[in-house]
């Protein structure tokens, strides 16, 4: 027994369709099988990210809407105080400082002046 070599048994992987597969095919399928794991994991991730983008995008919508909304009552009330500003303007409360030298009574200037103002 000293020349018989012994043969270990060759374990054979079959694909799908039972065809033997040889080493090469094994570890391209190995690898493919990887591959397809970890696109999936990245697409449930990549969801996730989109679902809390979304989120996001209805808060800054609802915030931008509710600015509007402030930004109109806070320009309505702007219009407002600009409008009661205008009409306390025109009544007159200014002063007016004139010299005038005249040779007239001071009654008959106060007269004038008076006049002026009617």
């Amino acid at each position: 027994m000293q020349g018989e070599i012994r043969h270990q048994p060759i374990v054979e992987k079959k694909d799908k369709e039972g065809c033997i597969m040889s080493s090469e095919e094994r570890g391209r399928s190995s690898y493919l099988d990887l591959l397809i794991t970890t696109l999936m994991e990245h697409e449930k991730n990549l969801d996730a990210l989109i679902e809390k983008i979304e989120k996001i995008s209805e808060n800054l919508r609802s915030i931008y809407e509710e600015a509007s909304k402030t930004e109109k009552t806070v320009a309505v009330k702007a219009s407002a105080l600009k409008e009661k500003a205008k009409t306390t303007t025109n009544e007159p409360d200014t002063l007016v400082y004139l010299k005038i030298q005249i040779d007239r009574p001071i009654d008959e200037v106060i007269r004038i002046i008076e006049a002026i103002k009617e």
